[in-house]
């Protein structure tokens, strides 16, 4: 008998250990809360300051045994706040700012360059969490419509102004801290859209990379 009990009240142990985690994951995203977040893009990038934290280096051989190399340095940051306006569906506003400085370096001393970017975009998305414990899987689709200005100067200078669409979308994991922040990962699809105004052409590029971020998960609003 003793030990019939023993394995009762283990296996009740057990069923309300899986409970509460249940509640509490619930609980992070249900209906009514809100959630703040930020993050940045994980890669390599040929365009200064264009949706990425990246820093690259290119080595270039010319004729005549002339050499140059180019360093882009990459800055970006995406803000996000949203609304569960159902349990485990949340939707908000993207705000993304970006910056990026490159230099190219040639032998000839006449032949340097230099380049400075900003970038500003905002956006709505969409985000619906799987309930499953400690780890949230996640999906996400979200859009971002914005500007970059970019400078050159050297021994040529120029300052274009380029208008943007980003359409992305990704599947993610979220590794909660505790019941009110998590940190996310998520494999990331953009496809960009890119107006050159001052030459009259569109650019479009296709990428697939690694976004990481840092969320919160905030109460209800109190009702009077």
């Amino acid at each position: 008998m003793v030990f019939l009990t023993y394995v009762f009240m283990k296996q009740f142990n057990i069923i309300c250990f899986f409970l509460l985690i249940s509640w509490l994951t619930h609980a992070q995203t249900e209906k009514g809360r809100f959630l703040i977040g930020a993050g940045t893009n994980l890669g390599l990038s040929e365009s200064p300051g264009m949706m990425n934290l990246s820093f690259s280096r290119q080595k270039t051989f010319i004729d005549d045994g002339l050499s140059g190399q180019t360093n882009n340095n990459n800055i970006f940051i995406a803000t996000k706040v949203g609304y569960f306006f159902f349990d485990n569906l949340v939707a908000g506003l993207d705000l993304a700012l970006g910056s990026g400085r490159g230099t190219s370096t040639f032998d000839a001393a006449t032949q340097n360059l230099d380049s400075k970017s900003s970038l500003f975009s905002i956006g709505p998305f969409v985000r619906y969490y799987i309930p499953s414990g400690k780890i949230l899987p996640f999906a996400e689709v979200n859009a971002l419509f914005g500007s970059r200005n970019i400078e050159i100067g050297g021994f040529v200078s120029s300052e274009s102004q380029q208008s943007f669409t980003n359409i992305g979308g990704g599947l993610g994991l979220a590794f909660l801290l505790g019941r009110r922040s998590s940190i996310d990962l998520v494999l990331n699809y953009n496809s960009n859209k890119i107006n050159f105004e001052s030459e009259d052409y569109t650019d479009r590029k296709n990428t697939l990379g690694i976004k990481i971020g840092f969320t919160m998960f905030l109460g209800k609003i109190p009702e009077i």
